[in-house]
């Protein structure tokens, strides 16, 4: 595997990168894996302080080649064309459809809600997941940054015939929420928020008392080079450089702790052999029977 060490490298490699996605999906994912940037060691000692959080945004800036805003989460794409066939439908790979879809199901799986069930889902995306809960009986709210996405999952709720509330807006309007939710939903998108300790504060009374939160196909690891940062391999470089996305991931006793400081707790539902598709189940820690 080849180290990156400057960005004029980094952009040789992305644009192995982009002429790998006019083969297929499939080349463009191999590609992914043939390159990463080494971690910096030299972070701040506390992961909960504002200089960490800062020093992680500055590494954002120098690869992304901006400063980040929750604006730069955006994804162009053709709607029309989305609606008929969504992400990863579209990619025509059979494995990038199973892998995806597979986390989505143990995500379904996992949830310990019942029909009618009031939920929000924060970063919905394509809303895969979305549009699932929803046929499956939950009463769903989607928020999303995201215009097109959010045009995308009236169509599909359309077309599904099921009813879903879209809103237009980034992770914070959790912090406006008034009539608390039974359940909140992350899938493959919790990473994507620059400030997660404000986001799981908000959480705590965005769900009821004894509501629930889902983390699903989130970065968390044990291995995880920092208690949480900018992630360094070659698909999350992509994101971030190409796209603007904010790409992090996290060591699991940092989650732990951040959850406790937040006054949450969780327990971890792991799919044998897709431990990426692993989910985490929070709960208010006065509300708890079971420790992380």
């Amino acid at each position: 595997m080849q180290v990156i060490s400057t960005i004029e490298a980094l952009d040789a490699k992305l644009a192995e990168c982009d002429a790998a996605c006019q083969i297929s999906d499939d080349a463009l994912r191999q590609v992914f894996t043939t390159f990463r940037m080494d971690f910096s060691t030299q972070v701040p000692a506390d992961p909960f302080s504002r200089e960490y959080h800062d020093f992680q945004m500055a590494v954002y800036e120098r690869i992304a080649g901006r400063k980040y805003s929750p604006r730069n989460e955006v994804s162009a794409f053709d709607v029309t064309a989305a609606d008929l066939r969504p992400f990863p439908f579209y990619t025509g790979s059979c494995r990038t459809v199973g892998y995806f879809t597979m986390g989505v199901g143990f995500l379904l799986h996992s949830l310990n809600l019942p029909a009618g069930a009031r939920v929000v889902e924060f970063g919905p995306g394509w809303g895969n997941t979305t549009i699932a809960m929803a046929m499956a009986g939950l009463d769903v709210t989607a928020v999303d940054i995201e215009a097109n996405f959010c045009e995308l999952l009236r169509r599909r709720a359309r077309r599904h015939e099921v009813n879903l509330t879209v809103i237009n807006a980034d992770f914070m309007w959790a912090e406006t929420v008034s009539e608390p939710f039974d359940a909140a939903v992350f899938f493959e998108c919790f990473h994507h928020c620059s400030d997660h300790m404000r986001l799981l504060r908000a959480l705590r009374t965005a769900v009821k008392p004894d509501g629930l939160i889902y983390f699903s196909a989130e970065p968390i690891a044990p291995d995880f080079p920092l208690p949480w940062g900018l992630r360094m391999d070659g698909e999350s470089l992509w994101a971030i450089r190409s796209n603007g996305w904010m790409e992090l991931g996290y060591q699991d006793c940092y989650v732990r702790e951040a959850l406790t400081r937040s006054g949450l707790t969780a327990t971890r539902h792991v799919l044998p052999g897709s431990e990426w598709a692993s989910v985490g189940e929070a709960k208010r820690s006065d509300e708890a029977t079971m420790p992380a």
